[in-house]
């Protein structure tokens, strides 16, 4: 498998290399001119932008680690599991080339802890790095422009993403831990109908996987409705198999959110998840998983803001896990206060509490015993271009 991500790692560097050539010969012959000095045609039409964060978080419940090698283990947390340590997080590079206006190449480099999170399966086996996107985008002169994009893509759910830089809580939340993919790759196409709705339909291999587990593909899309400015609305969802070697059971994810931004200062986001394997209702009831999450960004003046976060999670199946000691639980409950300073353009320094809860004694303690609660402090420097 590395072998495989060698190849294919020269493969794309050996085709930028080709095409930024070609480029500058095509130009050149063209203008019949010298170019200015700096001035390569690849570059000018190249746009590099990314981010890095440093953190660090302390759980008051001082969790013990469980093995002589394991760190000690925030409960129910993915990008944050390892509890009373600094870390980096992600250092993304993201590379987009667009040599005529109707194609766009993008890539995602991306480095650090939080990489072992949402690491694709069939990209090799590295903790550290990981190609979060790499796909070519063709625009087509149809009706109002029609867009289809075919590569790697993160996927179009949640009201989090992977990169730090573009949430507003220093963690992330129980939703976009558990209830939703992070990637894809297949193909994707968007169309806006009219400049308040537009609509995303794609086939994919599935959630997280480069390589597909099974020999079915996943239909995954989103229609997005903005009725007035302040207001936008997204219905999504992705159905499909998603059991490793088996084309069944069915799995069914549909994704809600609405985010009202009232003006500069006041942001409010209310995000739904419901998913299921094996199509909707049943034993269970209408879902094996489902939750809800509400976010309000305040920022109040240029170089200081604050974000509070409350969710509900439900998993009737119990397939989230925890520490060895622990108890599983079926109902969790979070709420985070964010605080934000914002030293200068792309500087975000931030302070944050959280308070975890479940219906069940999830959480280690320094006693090797385990509580129904927990409580975290964090801190984290961001820095995006």
């Amino acid at each position: 498998m590395r072998q495989t991500f060698r190849y294919l790692a020269l493969f794309l560097f050996s085709t930028l290399f080709l095409f930024a050539l070609s480029e500058v010969a095509f130009a050149e012959e063209e203008s019949g001119a010298d170019h200015p000095s700096g001035s390569i045609p690849f570059w000018q039409k190249t746009k590099v932008s990314g981010s890095a964060d440093v953190n660090y978080n302390y759980n008051f419940n001082r969790p013990v680690t469980t093995s002589s090698v394991a760190p000690a283990i925030n409960g129910y947390r993915v990008f944050d599991a390892n509890a009373n340590t600094f870390n980096v997080g992600l250092v993304e590079l993201a590379i987009e080339n667009s040599p005529t206006d109707w194609v766009t190449f993008r890539t995602d480099l991306d480095f650090g802890h939080d990489v072992a999170a949402f690491h694709a399966a069939g990209l090799g086996t590295t903790e550290f790095f990981d190609l979060q996107q790499a796909y070519i985008a063709l625009k087509a002169d149809v009706g109002n422009g029609l867009t289809v994009k075919v590569g790697k893509f993160v996927t179009l759910h949640g009201a989090e993403v992977i990169e730090a830089a573009s949430n507003n809580n220093v963690s992330r939340g129980l939703l976009f831990n558990y209830a939703i993919p992070f990637t894809h790759t297949g193909i994707v196409a968007s169309y806006p109908f009219a400049d308040w709705i537009s609509l995303d339909l794609g086939i994919v291999n599935g959630w997280n996987n480069v390589v597909d587990n099974n020999s079915g593909k996943s239909a995954h899309g989103m229609l997005t409705i903005k009725p007035f400015d302040k207001f936008t609305f997204t219905l999504g969802g992705t159905v499909g198999p998603e059991t490793a070697g088996k084309n069944s059971p069915i799995r069914t994810l549909i994704d809600a959110i609405a985010t009202y931004a009232l003006n500069p200062k006041w942001t409010f986001t209310l995000n739904y998840n419901l998913g299921r394997d094996g199509g909707l209702g049943g034993t269970n009831g209408l879902a094996d998983w489902q939750g809800v999450a509400g976010y309000v960004h305040w920022k109040p003046m240029d170089r200081f803001g604050l974000t509070l976060r409350g969710e509900f999670y439900k998993d009737d199946v119990g397939t989230l896990g925890v520490p060895t000691g622990a108890v599983a639980s079926s109902k969790l409950y979070e709420g985070t206060l964010t605080s934000h300073l914002y030293l200068t353009d792309g500087l975000d320094l931030r302070f944050e509490f959280r308070h975890d809860q479940g219906d069940q004694t999830s959480f280690l303690t320094g006693s090797g015993s385990s509580k129904k609660f927990q409580d975290t402090v964090a801190s984290q420097l961001i820095y995006s271009f």
